[in-house]
């Protein structure tokens, strides 16, 4: 019976050991290709009617493979061993001129190519012949036949695999004069504080450049108008270019009689331009966003613009504002009988340098370390603001 007992105890332990061991199932890994990893399969971009890009289409590297393409169809170095996580687009030519922009690129690798093709009327892959390689972000392509079928290969150059590179791609086209190509048709700005994107890529010089003594030359680019608020008031203008080479001219009378207020041009190309100037109750000041010269007719293009006005220093005397010591040599001391919020320090140029937030009845803005000259403060009580001119020693 012992010998029975002790049998049966082995079979339980057997099949309790056996159930122990038993292997893990191996987990499989699935990888997902972008549904553009082939030309074949090529996504659709939208054309927009001018360079602001305000219709895109998201694409990503992440898990593409390599295409078999033929190595004559490829026009930029190393295609062959560098596009081994291509996708693809394509878009029908409206016009003769496109530009193919990437954006919001994020991930890694950051530096990618695209390589245009003209597929033809049919659009077939098989046929279709290289006629661009960028290595930039940005590519102008001329000469297009409206009608035709453009494919775009995009990859990273990197013989490296694992991407995770994301990015936007844009097709735009050479817009029409904007509405506010000539002096006389100016935009005005009515709501403050006015922000918005311009294209001033087909601009026109009209009857020659913008001139006026003390004002840096300008081309005649697109007009804006604005109305001083009230004696002292200022306004602030910031142009963002989108890669040109950007000047803003400020004047007051009439198109092409005028007299200048302000002008910036601190930088060459792709530099934000600022300025600010004190204003007149009811002037109305004409605002020319353009190349800045006065001589040499170059091209322009998109860019944001943004213009603030803020009330003379009045509104918030009525507060109890002061400030003091003008000329001020390190610190500028501010006092109110309301809370004052908010400090903030701008260039002659309008150009922000120092922001000061706080709820206090005592404020103090350090100029330690910044040049001698001219300066605009802007001072928020509430929900009122001032701005006043300032004399750094």
């Amino acid at each position: 019976m012992k010998r029975k007992a002790a049998f049966r105890l082995l079979i339980m332990f057997f099949f309790l050991f056996t159930g122990l061991v038993k292997a893990d199932p191996i987990e499989s890994i699935t990888y997902a290709p972008p549904t553009n990893d082939d030309c074949a399969s090529a996504t659709t971009l939208t054309v927009n009617a001018d360079y602001l890009c305000s219709t895109v289409t998201s694409g990503t590297l992440v898990d593409a493979t390599a295409s078999s393409v033929a190595s004559g169809m490829n026009s930029c170095p190393d295609t062959d061993v560098k596009a081994n996580d291509d996708v693809w687009f394509k878009f029908v030519a409206t016009e003769t001129t496109h530009r193919v922009e990437l954006l919001n690129i994020t991930g890694s690798p950051a530096d990618l190519y695209f390589i245009t093709y003209d597929a033809g009327t049919s659009g077939n892959c098989l046929t279709m012949n290289p006629i661009s390689c960028s290595d930039s972000e940005t590519n102008n392509l001329t000469g297009l036949t409206i009608g035709n079928t453009y494919v775009i290969r995009v990859y990273s150059n990197s013989t490296a695999t694992g991407a995770t590179t994301t990015f936007d791609v844009c097709v735009g086209s050479m817009p029409g004069p904007p509405s506010n190509d000539a002096c006389a048709n100016a935009i005005e700005i009515t709501s403050m504080n006015h922000t918005a994107n311009y294209d001033a890529t087909s601009t026109t010089n009209n009857s020659g450049f913008i001139t006026p003594a003390g004002c840096a030359g300008m081309n005649d680019g697109v007009w804006f108008k604005v109305t001083g608020a009230d004696n002292g008031g200022l306004i602030a203008i910031t142009a963002d270019p989108t890669n040109w080479d950007i000047g803003i001219g400020v004047y007051t009378g009439t198109c092409g009689a005028f007299t200048c207020v302000e002008s910036g041009n601190s930088g060459p190309f792709n530099v934000v331009e600022g300025i600010s100037f004190s204003t007149t109750k009811d002037v109305e000041y004409y605002i020319n966003v353009a190349y800045p010269s006065g001589s040499n007719d170059q091209p322009e293009g998109a860019f944001n613009l943004t213009i603030d006005q803020t009330l003379s220093i009045n509104k918030i005397q009525a507060k109890g504002f002061t400030f003091y010591p003008n000329p001020v040599k390190n610190v500028l001391k501010m006092n109110a009988d309301e809370p004052i919020e908010q400090v903030i320090l701008y260039s002659i140029l309008g150009k922000e340098i120092k922001r000061i937030q706080q709820n206090d009845l005592n404020a103090e803005l350090n100029l330690y370390g910044l040049p001698a000259g001219a300066y605009f403060v802007k001072a928020i009580i509430g929900n009122t603001s001032g701005a006043f001119k300032i004399l750094k020693k």
